[in-house]
């Protein structure tokens, strides 16, 4: 709105340059009309006078016509900047406040209202209420934070808090706001916006929570595949290498005692700890391949594939593409050993599966891993994941990778990770 001071000078300023130009310009052409005739002279001064009072009234019209007019369109400008600011308050989803700090009062849209169940009439000194209803735990730091940036010069301040309803309840706030000031830069108006993200908070609180259980679970699992691998190791250590090695301690007992069967009972002995020996060098590429740092990740792969068929008729094909193994760190490589060794265990304990094909490819710093066999399935939605799946998904969740198993009964399984190198 235009200032009405400035308005009314303008009008006198007119007014006053209009009556001095009329009492310069009159006199003279009175002088010039009358003739020195003092009657004319008189009489023309009379209607001069009448003349100046019209002329002076339609002036007058004129210009405070234009002054209005300019001052009524400023006025309906502001009024629908106002309405449009109320529309946009009822509209919004964010609790809207507008406080003057001029004069402390305080314009609050009617989400505000409905968000804290507080009344128009309990906001007006919005200020102080909201000071006043900051939880105890977090007032002083953001009025802490509000008064640093009032004093500092700041424009905008932002903050989460948590605010008491008029229930007594609180809920999760963020709150962002305009510092508005003069050109002195005093502070005269804070306008700002409330969201409640109370759900939101407690989702995140959630998946904390959500996050810790898993990690306590995935350091649960390894714990629980590390003992199934001791476990495993302990039944081959009792039931084949201990039974071997008992029945070789028997024949030499025997042969001490029986010198006639003693080079029968010894040959005996040299087959059983040659045996011995092969089983172990099994336990022991079981846990460790020796090939792998010899001869390489492939190399590895096709001696297990020949490992698993001495003992089972089963197809096994390897697929490429793109995969430099020179450029895959020993970690990674024993990873993709295991993955696959586990798979391929699996495989043999409950598919009955005669073909399975493996595919290795690299892109990039990813590494793509896919194992399918031709078996009899499973339900996925019924059938939980074993103990194999569970320990590579371990393996994957603590390279950050990604693990995804297609089956169902009659179709197989696929099994497909991802990880970078």
């Amino acid at each position: 709105m235009k200032n009405p001071l400035s308005s009314s000078i303008k009008l006198s300023l007119a007014f006053l340059v209009f009556g001095i130009c009329w009492t310069l310009i009159s006199d003279r052409l009175t002088l010039l009309l009358t003739h020195n005739d003092l009657l004319l002279y008189n009489t023309v001064q009379h209607f001069k006078g009448i003349l100046f009072m019209v002329l002076a009234a339609l002036l007058i019209y004129y210009v405070s016509r234009k002054f209005n007019a300019n001052i009524e369109s400023a006025n309906k400008l502001q009024e629908e900047a106002l309405h449009r600011y109320k529309v946009l308050g009822m509209a919004s989803k964010d609790a809207i406040w507008d406080y003057n700090m001029l004069t402390a009062e305080c314009y609050t849209n009617r989400t505000l209202q409905e968000m804290f169940g507080y009344t128009a009439d309990e906001l007006q000194d919005n200020y102080h209420w909201w000071r006043n209803n900051l939880h105890p735990d977090d007032r002083e730091r953001v009025i802490g934070l509000m008064d640093t940036k009032l004093a500092m010069g700041g424009t905008v301040w932002q903050d989460e808090y948590r605010f008491r309803c008029k229930d007594g309840s609180f809920k999760m706030i963020f709150d962002r706001g305009v510092i508005m000031r003069d050109k002195q830069g005093a502070v005269y108006r804070l306008i700002g916006a409330m969201q409640d993200i109370t759900e939101q908070h407690k989702l995140q609180q959630e998946l904390a929570h959500a996050k810790e259980v898993h990690k306590m679970e995935l350091a649960q699992s390894i714990l629980q595949a590390e003992e199934a691998e001791r476990k495993k190791l302990s039944e081959e250590l009792h039931d084949n290498i201990n039974q071997l090695l008992g029945v070789v301690k028997l024949y030499v007992q025997h042969a001490q005692v029986n010198p006639g069967m003693r080079k029968e009972l010894l040959d005996k002995c040299s087959d059983y700890i040659t045996q011995t020996i092969e089983e172990i060098r099994h336990l022991s590429r079981s846990l460790l391949p020796p090939t792998l740092q010899e001869q390489g990740l492939l190399n590895s792969l096709y001696q297990l594939f020949a490992d698993i068929r001495q003992v089972k008729e089963i197809d096994i094909d390897v697929e490429t593409e793109d995969f430099e193994e020179a450029a895959i760190a020993p970690t990674r490589q024993l990873l993709i050993y295991r993955i696959i060794q586990e798979q391929l265990n699996n495989v043999l304990k409950h598919s009955g599966a005669n073909q399975v094909t493996i595919r290795l490819r690299q892109s990039g710093t990813a590494i793509y891993l896919s194992v399918r066999d031709n078996g009899t399935g499973f339900d996925m939605q019924q059938n939980k994941p074993g103990l194999g799946l569970t320990n590579i998904r371990s393996r994957m969740e603590l390279v950050n990778g990604r693990m995804h198993v297609q089956s169902a009964p009659g179709k197989g399984c696929d099994l497909r990770v991802e990880f970078t190198l």
